[in-house]
């Protein structure tokens, strides 16, 4: 059960830091672009919570619908669907949090007053380093968008392509059932 566990984390990992190298510059260059921190910076906490909402179901739907039309109505399908939507969420947790500790260490208050046209938004101030390390509103709302953006590049690409989609299901189906198998 442990080295069952351990190759599943291997697999996971593999496909993220494949995946990564491919949107990590895209969300990079939003994540320094301040017209990324004006629109998302600058949304009311309901407009936000829609947005949010809307691309992780969008991410949702595709890995349902994907996988479902891929493998056919099975119990193998469900169980690769839920596999596959906790992992799209996950790697949406997991870029939140890389955001938010980017923008910790590099982005001071006076950088989100400017980029996001708002002076007010510092939620808490870390006494650090000069200028002092922020968490703003303004940054968890960045990093919230770019995790969702990525979920939903993540979860096309699991199922555009059939290497990666094969690497996070492999387990779960027959031989027969898997078209990289056959």
């Amino acid at each position: 059960m442990r080295s069952q566990l351990a190759s599943r984390g291997a697999d996971v990992v593999l496909v993220t830091v494949r995946e990564l190298r491919l949107m990590l510059g895209l969300l990079l260059i939003l994540f320094i672009t301040s017209e990324t921190w004006r629109y998302i910076g600058r949304l009311a906490t309901f407009r936000l919570v829609v947005l949010e909402v809307a691309t992780f179901v969008a991410a949702l739907l595709v890995v349902v619908l994907g996988l479902r039309h891929t493998l056919g109505p099975s119990a193998a399908a469900g169980r690769a669907v839920v596999r596959v939507a906790a992992e799209v969420v996950a790697f949406g947790a997991a870029l939140f949090l890389t955001f938010v500790v980017v923008g910790v260490i590099s982005v001071d208050a006076g950088l989100v007053a400017e980029w996001s046209g708002r002076p007010d938004g510092v939620l808490l101030s870390i006494g650090l380093g000069d200028p002092a390390l922020v968490v703003s509103r303004q940054l968890l709302q960045v990093a919230a968008f770019l995790a969702a953006l990525g979920a939903l590049v993540f979860a096309t690409e699991v199922i555009a392509d059939a290497g990666t989609r094969h690497t996070l299901i492999h387990d779960l189906i027959e031989p027969a059932a898997d078209p990289i198998a056959r």
